[in-house]
Order: structure tokens, then C-alpha cells, then sequence
């Protein structure tokens, strides 16, 4: 007699179903029932052959275990247990084997048509094949006693276990199609959802073995497996069904999992969970989660998340989140959250946020945040950054940068703590704190100082330091002056008080007709709320006649002027300056210079490699307004 006990599992479990926790009380009981009852209170269907066990036999019960150690404790020993779906089947072991060939017909159990592709496994002997066109099948089996158990399966069916008889014969199974919803929600995030859907394992992995894997649910377990190619080796037709503790692959393994170690030449592709060390020649393919570590010549690859490291000479890839390390020669790309750090030579990618740092030798991308930092040769790209950004070439943040950034060519962010430093450019759009260092620095609000050739900004609590600077809530001021030298001059002050630009030009109002044009710097100290010293430096090319001289006729004055503000903006100044001119202005034919700015007894005459130097003290007095 063939007993089968169902029990139908009132809510999905995530763990194994013999890691279940059972709690059973019970007092001469039939083994049968015992059966039973660990069933009912772990939510699964068990399944044996009866014939196999003493099930009248009265027993007593008191335990809170798992699942697998009460079945060991009311079973004994010599029996396997086969995890398939919600189904948990007891293969005896006991008894001398028997060569039978079982034959059947699987159809299905409401139109009676026959089921092609459905895959029938020898619970015994581990061994596989699959239905005909017709729904046929026939299998050799090692028969233990009077009954061999087989598991018949196929997608979209619930499938069923069924023992042959001494004579094989099986007849037509009757698979019934599992209720359809009216409604299917999203079996995952991403386009491809199991190793199966990768056009490398649908090259490498024999379509029948793909079939039996879909089919069967089941889960073995092999202490030591060899393969030479996928389904090649030496768990036979059905290793998609295997959990390996140490796996040996030549060409390339195909397995359900790991746990422990996996060596491959060529490609090592597990459908779900890798828990160890995967080695291979050139990719290890992970359909579920990997907690462990990866090693690939060319590419690691996980569809779900990683706990570990991944090393690999091309490329390692995750699809969902990493905590742990990845390191490669070409590209790291985690689908989910990254906890940890990737290093590449070429790019890391990650779509979602970094806890942690990415260093690459190209670019860095993070779609959210980054909490640490990015370091890259060319680019880094994250919306917001707690840490630092540092890139040879390009800096960008759509949001906050809390550490600081440095590029060979451009900083951008919308604020940044810690201040931007770049070979050409940086830009924030709202606040820096810290200042900028580069060739064109542009912040809405500069907490700090700017160092640049060209400096914007809306507002500035330092220096604005550069060839020109522009603050728009800064440093304004237009001066019409005279001089000891040209005595109408038209100049504009810009930048901040502690450091502001000046640009002149001085017009040919006398007999000489001299006029010119200067740049200079300075600073305005204050000495009360309405007057403040300016110190300036400039140089002012001065031309002594109305046309263009070609020739060097440079002024450089120092001047420390008094300045005293009438109201809010009017502006009165004077003070006095040392002037130094720079000749070489001279006569083509005779060779003397011609230059008549300095008075007849310079303090200094000097020549140095045929220019003249001159310098005397001279003045400066003007009127100015603010604005």
C-alpha cells in the first residue's frame, strides 16, 4: 500500500522546508501520524512510501526542533530526504537494488492531453529523463523493496510523487495545472530574473537539462561532484538540482548551488546561491545570492545581492545589493545599494546609493548618494556625496558634496563643505564652504575665499583673489583721478575690499597728449565707519604720443591713498605714490630714450639689459562713487 500524507503550508517560507522549526507534544501515537503532524506544523507535504515504514507502531513525541532533526529522530538514518516545491519525500535506503524499467503517459488531469517536456526523476538512483511528444516516458530505475518512488514535474502543473511496481508499469499520470491568478505581480526588478535567462548559460547548458531545471524544484545534495561540460558529469542529467559542497567543473559546471568550494577551467553557473569560494577560469554566473567570494578570469556575475568579494580580470557585476569589495580590471556594477568599496580599472557603476568608497582609473557613476568617497581618472559623477570627489578630469554632485572637491578640469555641485580646487573650472551653483582655488571659480555664495583668473559670485565672505573678479553684492567703485604723470584718469574697482581689481584708462588731455591704459590690484582697509586707506598696485602702459609707440613704457606705482566717504557712495581720495618706470623707448637713429614722464633728478636711474628704470615719488588725488 502506497500512503502519501499531504499538508498544505498556510504561509510562503523563505528558509529550507526541513530547517523549519516543529513544535509536537503527543502520547502513543502511530508513526503514521507522527509523520503527519511534523508535516502539518512545518507547512509542507510529505511524502514516503508506506510500504517501507512500520506506520501502526505507537510512539511518544516531545520535541521542539527542526523540521529535518524530528523526521532523523522518528525515521532513523537510512533515509534521504528530497526537498521539490512545497513537497518533502523520504527515499528509503534500505534493502537490496533491483533493475526495473518503469513506462508511463503524463497528461493533463483536466483534458486529458498529453504533457510533453515534463520531467520524471528517480528518487533511488538520481537519475532523469523527460516525456515525448505523446507524453511518453521510460525509465530504469533501481528499485529498493517492492516500491521505487519517482517525482513526476512540469511547469504550470503541481507536481506529483508516484512508485513503480516490479512490473514498471505506470500508466497515465494525471499532472493538474496550478490555479492561475488574475493577476501576476513582477517576479523581479530586472529584465533577466534567473541564470536560465542569460544567453550564456542558454549557449552552454543543454535545453533538456534547462527543461529538468524549470520542472523540478527539488533539492540534492552532493558532498564531491566532477563535471566536464554543464550537465555533463557527475550528477548526471538533473545537476541543476544539486547543492554542491566541493565542485570540480573542466569546461564549465551547471549546479542548483554551493556551499563550500567551486573550480572551474571555463564557466561555473549556479541557478541559486553560491555560500563560499567560486574560482574560474573565465566567468562564474550566480542566479541567486553569493555570500563569499568570487574569483574570474574575465567576469563574476550575481543576480542578486553579494556578501563578500568579487575579483575579477573584466568585469563583476551585481544585481541587487553589495556589501563587501569589488575589485576589477575593466568594470564593477552593483543594480542595488552598495555597502563597501569598488576599485576598477575602467569604471564603477552603481544605480542606487554608495556606503563606502569607489576608486577607478576611468569613471565613477552613483545615481543616488555617496557616503564616503570617489576617486577616478577621469570622471566621477554621484547626486550627493557625504565624503570627497577627486578626478582628473570632471567633478559632479546634483546636489551636496560634504568633503571637498578636486579635478584636473571641473568641479560642479549645488553646495559643497570643504571647498573646490580644479585645474580649469569650478562652479556651485548655491553655497561653498571653503573656497575655490581654479582658473574660473563661480559660486553663488563664496564662505571663504576665491583664487582664480576669474572669479563670479553673488555674495563673498573673503578675498576674491584673481586676474578679475566679480562679486555681485561685493566690491563696486568708479574713480575719474589725476596723477603726477596723466592727469585724467578713468578707472573701476571690482572684487571685494580685501582684494579688488583695477581697470583704467587715462585720457590725452594735455600738450603731450599722453594716455594709456592700466591694470592693478589692491585692498581697503578701514580706519572708521566713513574713511579707509587704499593700498594699490598697478601698472599702466603709458603712451607719450597719439599714436601707438611700440615699445615697452611701463609705470608701476605703489600708492597708499586716504580715502573719506561723503554719505553713502561719494568717495574723496589722495595720497601719495612711488612710481617706477620701465623704458625702452628709443630714438632709432641716435639711441636715446625718449621717455619725458620722470622729472630731471629721478631717486633712481638704473639700466638693466638696455631698458632704463627710473623711480620717484608722485601722487595721487581723485573722486569716486560706490555702486
Amino acid at each position: 500500500m502506497i500512503v502519501v500524507a499531504f499538508v498544505m503550508g498556510m504561509n510562503a517560507h523563505s528558509q529550507r522546508l526541513l530547517e523549519r522549526s516543529v513544535d509536537l507534544h503527543a502520547s502513543h501515537v502511530p508513526l503514521a501520524k507522527a509523520l503527519s503532524l511534523v508535516a502539518a506544523d512545518a507547512h509542507f507535504k510529505l511524502s514516503y512510501n508506506a510500504a517501507a515504514l512500520n506506520g501502526d507502531s505507537l510512539i511518544d513525541v516531545h520535541m521542539v526542533v527542526s523540521a529535518e532533526r524530528a523526521l532523523r529522530s522518528l525515521i532513523g538514518p537510512d533515509v534521504r530526504f528530497v526537498e521539490s516545491g512545497d513537497h518533502v519525500i523520504l527515499v528509503h535506503g534500505a534493502g537490496p537494488l533491483t533493475g526495473v524499467t518503469a513506462q508511463g503517459r503524463v497528461v493533463d488531469a483536466q483534458t486529458r492531453l498529453p504533457i510533453s517536456r515534463a520531467s520524471i526523476y528517480a528518487l533511488n538512483d538520481r537519475e532523469a529523463t523527460s516525456t515525448d511528444a505523446a507524453g511518453a516516458f521510460s525509465i530504469r530505475v533501481q528499485m529498493r523493496g517492492e516500491r521505487s518512488g519517482l517525482l513526476v514535474a512540469r511547469a504550470g502543473y503541481n507536481d506529483t510523487v508516484v512508485y513503480a511496481g516490479r512490473d514498471g508499469s505506470l500508466g497515465a499520470i494525471a499532472l493538474v495545472p496550478r490555479e492561475k491568478l488574475p493577476y501576476m505581480e513582477t517576479r523581479c526588478s530586472y529584465e533577466r530574473c534567473a541564470v536560465e535567462d542569460l544567453g550564456a548559460a542558454r549557449l552552454l547548458v543543454p535545453a533538456e537539462r534547462l527543461d529538468a531545471s524549470e520542472n523540478l524544484s527539488l533539492t540534492e545534495t552532493r558532498k564531491v561532484q566532477f563535471s566536464v561540460w554543464p550537465g555533463i558529469g557527475t550528477n548526471g542529467r538533473i545537476s541543476g538540482a544539486f547543492v554542491n559542497h566541493a565542485s570540480f567543473n573542466l569546461f564549465g559546471g551547471y549546479a542548483k548551488g554551493v556551499e563550500g568550494a567551486e573550480v572551474g577551467v571555463g564557466v561555473n553557473i549556479i541557478r541559486r546561491d553560491v555560500i563560499g569560494v567560486q574560482f574560474a577560469g573565465v566567468s562564474n554566473l550566480v542566479g541567486g545570492h553569493t555570500n563569499g567570494v568570487q574569483f574570474a578570469g574575465a567576469i563574476n556575475h550575481t543576480m542578486r545581492s553579494l556578501t563578500g568579494v568579487q575579483i575579477a580580470g573584466f568585469g563583476n557585476t551585481v544585481w541587487d545589493t553589495l556589501n563587501g569589495v569589488q575589485v576589477a580590471g575593466g568594470a564593477n556594477i552593483v543594480k542595488g545599494g552598495m555597502r563597501g568599496t569598488q576599485i576598477s580599472g575602467a569604471a564603477n557603476i552603481t544605480t542606487q546609493g554608495c556606503d563606502g568608497a569607489q576608486v577607478s582609473g576611468g569613471f565613477n557613476v552613483t545615481v543616488k548618494e555617496v557616503l564616503k568617497a570617489q576617486v577616478a581618472g577621469a570622471v566621477n559623477y554621484g547626486r550627493s556625496v557625504s565624503g570627497s570627489q577627486v578626478a582628473g578630469g570632471i567633478n559632479v554632485s546634483l546636489e551636496a558634496v560634504g568633503g571637498g572637491q578636486v579635478a584636473g578640469g571641473i568641479n560642479y555641485a549645488r553646495q559643497v563643505t570643504g571647498g573646490q580646487v580644479a585645474g580649469g573650472v569650478n562652479v556651485v551653483v548655491d553655497t561653498v564652504f571653503g573656497g575655490q582655488v581654479g582658473v574660473l571659480n563661480f559660486a553663488r555664495v563664496c564662505a571663504g575665499s576665491q583664487v582664480g583668473v576669474l572669479n563670479f559670485s553673488d555674495t563673498i565672505t573673503g578675498a576674491s583673489i584673481g586676474l578679475l573678479s566679480f562679486a555681485w553684492r561685493g566690491y563696486h567703485r568708479f574713480d575719474v583721478s589725476t596723477t603726477d604723470v596723466l592727469p585724467l584718469t578713468f578707472s573701476l574697482r571690482t572684487g571685494t575690499r580685501r582684494f579688488y581689481n583695477i581697470l583704467g584708462w587715462s585720457a590725452p588731455v594735455d600738450a603731450d597728449e599722453r594716455w594709456g591704459f592700466c591694470y592693478g590690484f589692491g585692498v581697503e582697509p578701514w580706519l572708521g565707519s566713513h574713511s579707509a586707506l587704499n593700498v594699490e598696485l598697478i601698472a599702466e602702459h603709458v603712451n607719450e604720443a597719439p599714436e601707438w609707440i611700440d615699445a615697452v613704457n611701463i609705470l608701476g606705482r605703489f600708492s597708499v591713498h586716504y580715502t573719506h566717504t561723503l554719505g553713502k557712495r561719494i568717495l574723496l581720495s589722495a595720497g601719495p605714490s612711488f612710481n617706477l618706470l620701465t623704458s625702452a623707448w628709443r630714438d632709432a637713429e641716435t639711441g636715446a630714450y625718449l621717455s619725458r614722464i620722470a622729472p630731471e633728478a629721478p631717486l633712481i636711474r638704473e639700466m638693466i639689459n638696455d631698458q632704463q628704470l627710473q623711480g620717484w615719488i608722485g601722487y595721487r588725488a581723485g573722486i569716486g562713487l560706490r555702486f
